[in-house]
């Protein structure tokens, strides 16, 4: 027996035995898909007549845009400018040295 969490016939959650509560909650003891446990994603399986079947509706999520924060951004960009602020620096300070060395006018 597992329980299934059913929205609108289609399964969203499962756990084996008795391990799922609410008020969406089903316990089915029928036939499972051999594949059910392997293939299981949220929507992936409706329960339609007391029986487990792949949704041919399903389609699967959008994954996560993954990137850098919006104040990732920010940051690396106040380390450029002052990044770039110390490469001026470092060039003026070389000019300032070699004048003093003597070496341009």
């Amino acid at each position: 027996m597992i329980s299934l969490t059913v929205n609108q016939n289609i399964i969203v959650d499962y756990a084996i035995g008795s391990g799922l509560v609410g008020d969406n909650v089903v316990q089915y003891s029928g036939n499972i898909p051999d594949d059910f446990y392997s293939k299981f994603k949220p929507s992936f399986y409706l329960l339609e007549n007391n029986e487990i079947v792949e949704n041919p509706n399903y389609v699967a999520p959008e994954p996560p845009v993954i990137g850098p924060s919006e104040q990732n951004k920010i940051n690396a960009q106040i380390m450029l400018n002052q990044a770039k602020q110390k490469e001026d620096q470092d060039k003026f300070n070389a000019q300032i040295l070699l004048k003093l060395a003597g070496g341009t006018k």
